[in-house]
């Protein structure tokens, strides 16, 4: 049986480059939304730390994440992303139980 996965990427952004991390990620997530397996995808930002921003999408497989993740395309807007960024970004995998 194939179980659809989540995927949780937290990205740290620095002071005053939140709309134009926002802005990329939506661009990010507009090309992803053609990609094989993508099911769905939300933006989301802490509360407590406006600073902390987080993109949750869901796929159909883990395949079918692996397969956008080595997209040039997606590439080339998160080395944008990057430098915009306080941190390396954290990425978690999982499946609903």
């Amino acid at each position: 049986m194939k179980m659809s996965v989540r995927i949780l990427i937290e990205r740290h952004v620095k002071e005053g480059k939140e709309g134009e991390l926002i802005e990329l990620l939506v661009e990010l997530r507009t090309e992803l939304i053609s990609q094989p397996g993508y099911i769905s995808g939300e933006i989301l930002q802490n509360v407590e730390d406006k600073s902390t921003i987080f993109a949750l999408s869901t796929w159909a497989s883990l395949l079918d994440w692996k397969s956008w993740e080595g997209e040039p395309e997606r590439l080339e807007t998160e080395s944008r992303i990057e430098s915009l960024l306080t941190e390396t970004p954290k990425l978690t995998v999982a499946t609903a139980l």
